[in-house]
Formats: structure tokens, sequence, C-alpha cells
């Protein structure tokens, strides 16, 4: 007797090894992120740079990110498999891990920021519009979610690694890095056997069998909307980027000398209070949460420069997870509404817009306030800051159309 062979997974199941792993190569970039942040302190005692360096180093990443999605960004949807750009983007990602995980210098660590900043800017856009297609194929609605936990999960456990490293002095400056670099080529090689689908091959062409419809007219109705998502993703971004450029260092002032290690789970803190609301907020339509995380943005970040005015690192720990939340709840809704409007012919450049507008908007923010940190002096800056979040914030409330 012939055995009978097994019946074939449903489209879902199929689906679910290459989301794991686009998942994973989404988190193993964004360890990239934040794992120095709590090394910041650590390596400005050694070779002794004022802040604007410190703001600089997480500036180059974002603009590594920026160039790459500047030249890469609707690559992924002319080329006949995502992976093409996914898969040299895992190796620069584990290029970059090893660079800054073994500098020996100031120079050699913006090498590797950049490099970090380059692999990430070619995965996001291109991981993002495959996760979209994935979408399309067994229509489910995961994309964002799935994305935005990724990301939030990466950004999380960057710090709590280093912190643990710095803690147990187990090769502080190294061993986080080799950990994104040992995760880059796993999900490389999960990107390379496992089951990728075929017609996620060809996104655009298996959807849409008639000619490619320019990107202008695609987007003619909605290119308000798609600027107000990115605005959104700005706001969001430039107060992330705060945290983990400067979060580590803001809380430290407030604690006992040599609570270095302890201070650096402050941008893990502010990462699992957005993940656990990405996760809460799933279900919540979009124009929902953006409205909530804006609010919740604005009100954090005066709640936290009030405790830091005020020395009081409590405070400061208490307003940083509501600001953790509201950074979720419109990072998703953000999320959301642009899954929602992109036409699937453009999904990756629309994606790579998406997120140089962030990009672009965290990296000038951070670089100009650790200028004017220098300048004028902390508080000033962060009071400053307070009206700036503010009026963002309303400006979005009142002119958004979610």
């Amino acid at each position: 007797m012939t055995a009978s062979l097994p019946p074939p997974l449903p489209l879902s199941g199929r689906l679910a090894v290459p989301r794991a792993f686009l998942a994973l190569a989404l988190v193993g970039a964004l360890l990239g992120s934040t794992t120095p942040s709590p090394l910041y302190g650590l390596y400005q005692s050694l070779w002794n740079f004022p802040s604007v360096v410190l703001s600089a180093l997480y500036a180059v990443y974002a603009f590594g990110v920026l160039l790459s999605l500047a030249a890469l960004g609707g690559l992924s949807d002319r080329l006949p498999d995502r992976r093409l750009i996914l898969l040299p983007a895992l190796a620069v990602v584990g290029l970059g891990a090893l660079s800054f995980g073994f500098a020996d210098d100031p120079q050699a660590l913006f090498f590797g920021r950049l490099l970090a900043g380059l692999g990430t800017g070619a995965l996001t856009g291109s991981a993002n519009a495959a996760l979209m297609d994935f979408d399309n194929l067994d229509r489910q609605r995961r994309a964002a979610s799935l994305a935005s936990i990724a990301f939030t999960a990466g950004a999380a456990l960057g710090p709590v690694i280093s912190s643990v490293a710095l803690y147990l002095d187990f090769w502080p400056r190294s061993s986080p890095f080799l950990l994104i670099a040992a995760l880059a080529l796993l999900a490389g090689l999960g990107l390379v056997f496992g089951d990728w689908p075929r017609p996620a091959k060809t996104p655009a062409c298996a959807e849409r069998p008639t000619a490619r419809q320019p990107l202008g007219r695609a987007m003619a109705s909605l290119w308000p909307a798609f600027a107000m998502v990115c605005a959104v993703l700005v706001l969001g971004w430039a107060v992330g980027s705060l945290f983990i450029a400067l979060g580590s260092t803001l809380l430290a002032s407030l604690l006992p000398a040599g609570a270095l290690a302890a201070a650096g789970l402050i941008v893990a803190a502010f990462q699992i209070a957005a993940g656990v609301t990405q996760f809460l907020c799933r279900r919540l339509p979009a124009g929902r949460a953006i409205r909530l995380g804006c609010m919740l943005l604005a009100a954090g970040w005066a709640g936290c420069t009030f405790s830091l005015a005020q020395g009081l690192a409590w405070g400061f720990c208490l307003f940083t997870l509501l600001c953790g939340v509201g950074y979720g709840a419109s990072f998703v809704g953000a999320m959301g509404h642009l899954a929602a409007i992109a036409p699937a012919e453009h999904r990756g450049t629309l994606s790579s817009l998406f997120y140089v507008a962030g990009y672009l908007g965290s990296a000038l923010g951070i670089l100009g306030i650790g200028a004017l940190i220098d300048a004028a002096g902390l508080l000033p800056t962060m009071r400053g800051l307070v009206v700036c979040v503010g009026l963002a914030a309303a400006a979005i409330l009142w002119r958004g159309r979610f």
C-alpha cells in the first residue's frame, strides 16, 4: 500500500513561518537601534564627548536609515522576490553590529551606527510590504500589529540586554552586538530556507494583472491622509528618540552615582509600555488609537519635564511609561491607517516614505535637542519641548481626519 501524503497546510498555516522570520528580522534590526542606549554613558566617560555627540550617534543611525530608504524604498515593489532586498539588508545589520561592538574610538562607533541604519532602512520597508502581501493572500489583518510588536520587542530587548551585560560586566561593549549579528544570521537563514509563498514574490503582478498605475495617480486623493499619518509617526518617534538617545542619561542624573545599568532599563520600560499598548490597541480603530496616542504623548512629556525639574525619579519613570503608552497607540494607529490607504502595487514605496518621514523627524529633532542642551541647558530645552510637543499634538487632533 502507498502511504497517503498529509493534507497541505491551510494558507495561513504556511504563511506562519515566513511571517515569523520576517518578525525576527525586524526584531534583530531594531535591537540595533536601542542596544547602545545604556552604554552611551560608558562611552562618554571613556572618551569625554559632549551631549551633542551622544545625539549625533543616534542621528547618524537615523540618517543611515534615511539614505537607505531613499535609495531602495520602492525597489522591492519592482523585484520578483522581496528577499533580494531583505537578505543583503540583514547582512549589513550584522556587519554594523560587529563594527559597533568592537569599536575602539568614536569614529568607529559612528561607522557602526551608520551601517546599522543602512541595513535597518533597507529592511523595514521591504519587510512591512511583505507582511502586507501576506495579509492580502490569506485575508488576515496581521501586518500592522505584527510589525508594531516586532519593532517594540526589538527596541525593548536592546537596552535590557546591554544593561544586563553592563551590570554583570559581561563584555558589555561587545557581547550584545554579537547577539544582534547572530539573530540577523538566523533570520536570513530562515528567509532562505523557509517556505516562502510564491505569490508573495510578485505582489504587484499577482494582485494587479493590468499595467502598473503611477504612484501619483494611485494616491491622488490620498496624499493628505498619508501626510497626516506621517505627521503622527514623526511626533511619536521624535519623543521616542529622546528616550532612546537621552533617557538613560536623564534618569541617571536623578539616581545615585553608579546606577547607569539600572537607568538604562528606562528605555526598555518605555518600549515595553509601547508594546503592550500596541497589542491591546490592535483591534482599536486607527483614528481612535491615533487621537489617544497624541494626547498621552503630550501629557507624558510634560510630566517627565516636571519630574526632572523637581528631582523626582519615580515621577520621571511613571510619566515615561505614559509616554510609552502614547507612543504605542499612535504608532499602531498610524500603521493601521497606512495599511488601509496604501495601494497594493505601491506598498513598498509608501512604507519606505512613511519611515523616511519618521526617521528624518527624529534625526533632525535629536540633533537639535543635543545642541540646545549643550548651549542652553537641560531644563530650558525640556520646557521648550513641552510646548512643541503639545502644539504638534493639538495640530494633529485638529486637522486629522482619521
